[in-house]
């Protein structure tokens, strides 16, 4: 899986912080200097808000089901060998230790979606949870989604996240690491995580692979992985220490 299509995410958000420079915006001005990543300041579209998703129990939501919580929301694959099992790991470290020291754990709810709804279903989604946090009811502010295709291609669009259908690897044969059934096709995809206030304003962006940082891949995903994402366990471009400073950042500065 390539995952070299960050550029087109990355001048999203430099033009949106050279609009707001422009427009005399402070919003951004006292943010935290994380030296990763990019500020935004800008209205969650609208559209967005009223899809319609469907979680790894089969509840049907829509993000308005979610009002007055921030929201940390990231692109998913889990059938990804390089990159989203490091994401996935970073990203529940981040929800895990939010949890474990916010004065108000339900004020921050974690969603990854997929972009793979062909095979990403229900049960596929609710196994790959239970791999990296066990029981169902073991964090509950962390839900992976999944959509009408038609959904989701505009979800990502107007989030700007990048992502294409690529054939599997030639001379490479590949299983679903729940179904054994034979993986004909790859999603080449962005790795980006949103954070959204609870007035629904994108207020930062996370671009590329987390760093480890004692986050845990599971045994069975970690067998899954490629040679490629073995490897790129040694590289990262932000920490969940980080993520948690956006968020404490976001709580004390509402837009």
């Amino acid at each position: 899986m390539i995952r070299l299509r960050r550029s087109l995410v990355s001048a999203l958000a430099v033009g949106t912080m050279l609009l707001l420079a422009g427009c005399g915006s402070s919003a951004t001005t006292s943010q935290p200097k994380l030296g990763t990543g990019d500020p935004l300041d800008k209205p969650l579209p609208a559209a967005i808000e009223h899809m319609t998703f469907t979680d790894e129990t089969g509840k049907k939501v829509q993000l308005s089901d979610y009002a007055g919580r921030t929201i940390m929301l990231q692109d998913v694959l889990t059938l990804c060998q390089e990159h989203c099992p490091i994401d996935t790991a970073a990203f529940v470290q981040t929800a895990q230790r939010y949890a474990a020291t916010a004065s108000d754990p339900g004020k921050v709810v974690f969603l990854s979606i997929t972009v793979d709804p062909q095979r990403d279903t229900t049960a596929q989604l609710a196994a790959y949870r239970r791999m990296y946090v066990g029981s169902e009811s073991h964090l509950p502010q962390w839900h992976l989604l999944t959509a009408k295709p038609a959904e989701l291609k505009q979800l990502w669009h107007l989030l700007g996240v990048y992502n294409q259908r690529v054939p599997e690897d030639k001379g490479q044969v590949v299983r679903n690491w729940r179904t054994g059934k034979v993986l004909t096709y790859d999603v080449d995809h962005s790795d980006v995580v949103y954070v959204v206030d609870d007035n629904r304003t994108e207020r930062y962006l996370f671009d590329g692979q987390p760093y480890l940082h004692g986050a845990t891949i599971p045994p069975r995903m970690r067998r899954f992985m490629s040679a490629e994402g073995r490897r790129n366990q040694m590289h990262g471009s932000w920490t969940s220490g980080q993520a948690l400073q956006i968020l404490d950042w976001v709580a004390a500065h509402p837009s």
